[in-house]
Parts: structure tokens; C-alpha cells; sequence
């Protein structure tokens, strides 16, 4: 519980201590600081997922989180009567944190509206960038480990490689390929479902793998192929050929990546302009 309670209060009082309206409803109060409930509902509707999943499961939380809030405002009037905030080490923290929040506001300020694209700008974007929007090639495949100790001995290396063979020569001659996986694959987590690798792309096995397994058509069974596990049996059962998504599938992401691209063009340009008004040097020799 305490555990979940210091995530969420990371996050809910990274804000000011604040100050009401004679209108607004107030949930907490110490000395001159109040909580209203406005303020406190708006900082939970803005929190992240993972934190509303908490506080949907836990509701006892608010309370607990209200709790905190107290807590904090006590310490930190506490802190001011003790002069704690002209301390030269927490002035520099307080800098540091203001400088922090002020970049953001500016940063919000500067990209205000830069959401905002039509139909036309994103058909554009997704025609200039259409193969980042395709579906790859994929294949499915069945394999059959035989391991080969790190630091083998050739004794070792020929045994792994003479049991490969046979393995394959007794597939060349029509055996079941999950059947043998299953009775002498020393990979653990495929051999009980018959060597199964299920669908994959380019750059997701080791180097060797892939080539071997890519270079297939489905029925094919390669010849052992050495990686860093040891010697495989690769078989290729299906292959799913590369596809153009759709505009209407991929328009979300289409979105996100134009939006993303015309913020950072935009922040570019606004630090481009501001290191012109404000002098700026990085000694990159004494990092």
C-alpha cells in the first residue's frame, strides 16, 4: 500500500501548493493552502493509465492521497517558517524544478494547435511514406535444436553436427518434423509444441537464423544451420508475403507520426530562434 501510494503522490502533487475561491469546494485545508475539489478531480481525470487502473481498483485512495496533500502542506510551511527555502541547496532544486515546469508551459504554448491536421495532410503523408506502413514479410516455421556447448570441443561440435544430419536425413525420408522436434529438440520452450516458432519477421532471430529460415519455401527443410545455440533443423510452413496497409488502417498512426514530426519541426525552429536571443555555448571538451 505504501509502496502505491508514493507512485501516485510522484505524480498528483507535482503542482503548487494553491490557493481557493470563496466559491470553490474545498476538500482539505492547512494555514493559508486549500484543496478544492475542482483542482483534485482535474489533476485525476489528466493521470495516467497505469494510475486510474490503481485508484478504479483502490477508491480508498483519494482519501489517502488527500491525507498526503496535508501532510506535504504542513512540512512545507514548516520548511518556510524554518527559512529552509532560502537555503542556498534548496533554492537551487526550487530553480531547477521552476526552470522545468516554465519549459513546459512555453513548450505547450509554442506547439499549441500544431495537433491539428486535415484529411488532405494526412493522405499526403501517408503517400509520401508509404512503405513505413506496410505489413512485412513473415514466416512460420518449425525448428529442431541441437545444442553445442559454449567452448565445445571438436569431439562435441562433430557429435552436434553427425546428430543433425541424421535427424535430417530421417525428415528427407518423410518422418514428422513436430514429431522428432518434440522427441529430440533441446530448445525447452518449443520442442512439447513441435519445434513451433509461430510467425516471425526479418531482425527478430540471431542473423544465421533468419537467413536460413528466408531463404525456405514452405515444405523445404534447410540443412543444419551453426548459430550461437548450436545446429538447427529449420522447416518453413508458411509464409505470409509483404502487404500495403490501407490508408483507413494505418490513419491513426499516420496521425500520431505527422503530429509528431510537425512538433519537433516546430520546436526546432523555436530553439533555432531562441539560441539567437540568448547566448549559447556547450563545452564539449570538458564532458
Amino acid at each position: 500500500m505504501k509502496r502505491i501510494l508514493l507512485v501516485l503522490c510522484c505524480w498528483c502533487f507535482l503542482v503548487s501548493l494553491s490557493y481557493a475561491g470563496e466559491k470553490e469546494e474545498v476538500l482539505a485545508e492547512v494555514g493559508p493552502y486549500k484543496l478544492t475539489k475542482k483542482e483534485f478531480e482535474a489533476k485525476l481525470e489528466t493521470a495516467p493509465p497505469q494510475i486510474k487502473m490503481i485508484l478504479a481498483h483502490q477508491p480508498q485512495l483519494k482519501n489517502a492521497l488527500v491525507k498526503r496533500w496535508v501532510e506535504i502542506s504542513l512540512l512545507s510551511l514548516a520548511a518556510k517558517d524554518a527559512k529552509l527555502d532560502q537555503d542556498p541547496k534548496v533554492k537551487a532544486k526550487i530553480d531547477e524544478v521552476t526552470k522545468q515546469i516554465l519549459a513546459q508551459a512555453y513548450l505547450e504554448k509554442v506547439l499549441a494547435g500544431v495537433d491539428k491536421v486535415d484529411e488532405k495532410e494526412l493522405k499526403a503523408y501517408y503517400e509520401k511514406n508509404k512503405e513505413k506502413f506496410q505489413e512485412p514479410k513473415a514466416i512460420r516455421a518449425r525448428h529442431i535444436l541441437i545444442k553445442v556447448p559454449q567452448n565445445a570441443s571438436p569431439e562435441e561440435e562433430k557429435k552436434a553436427l553427425k546428430k543433425a544430419q541424421e535427424l535430417r536425413a530421417r525428415l528427407l525420408k518423410g518422418e514428422d518434423f513436430a514429431e522428432l522436434a518434440k522427441k529430440y529438440s533441446e530448445d525447452p520452450g518449443t520442442k512439447d509444441r513441435g519445434g513451433d516458432l509461430g510467425f516471425f519477421t526479418r531482425g527478430q532471430m540471431v542473423k544465421e537464423f533468419e537467413e536460413a529460415a528466408f531463404s525456405l519455401k514452405p515444405g523445404e527443410i534447410s540443412p543444419p544451420v551453426r548459430t550461437a545455440f548450436g545446429y538447427h533443423l529449420i522447416k518453413v510452413e508458411e509464409v505470409r508475403e509483404a502487404k500495403q496497409k490501407s490508408f483507413e488502417e494505418v490513419k491513426e498512426k499516420v496521425r500520431q507520426e505527422l503530429v509528431a514530426a510537425k512538433e519537433e519541426e516546430a520546436l526546432q525552429k523555436v530553439l533555432k530562434e531562441l539560441q539567437k536571443k540568448y547566448p549559447t555555448k556547450i563545452y564539449e571538451d570538458r564532458l
